[in-house]
């Protein structure tokens, strides 16, 4: 609710900046975000679940990349090439 003299009220800012940094958040990729929790906590210390969840979204976020047409990639068989002599 806004103050008669037309500022925002104090939840109404954070809610705002909390939105702005949202925001800014989901345009990270989640190896990107996972840097970020290194920078600011430490190499793998602390937000254990965040991190679990992030390394699960990197995880699924890379498989649907490795998809060539509609067959995976990752488990496609390729033949094994025969070799062009005979013992």
């Amino acid at each position: 609710m806004k103050r008669p003299n037309g500022t925002a009220t104090p939840k109404e800012i954070r809610i705002e900046e909390a939105l702005e940094r949202q925001a800014e958040r989901e345009k990270l990729t989640p190896d990107q975000q996972l840097k970020v929790l290194d920078t600011r906590l430490g190499k793998d210390t602390g937000a254990v679940q965040e991190r679990i969840r992030l390394m699960k979204q990197a995880v699924a976020d890379n498989q649907k990349t490795r998809t060539k047409g509609d067959k995976n990639v990752k488990n496609s068989k390729t033949k094994r090439r025969q070799p062009d002599y005979e013992y």
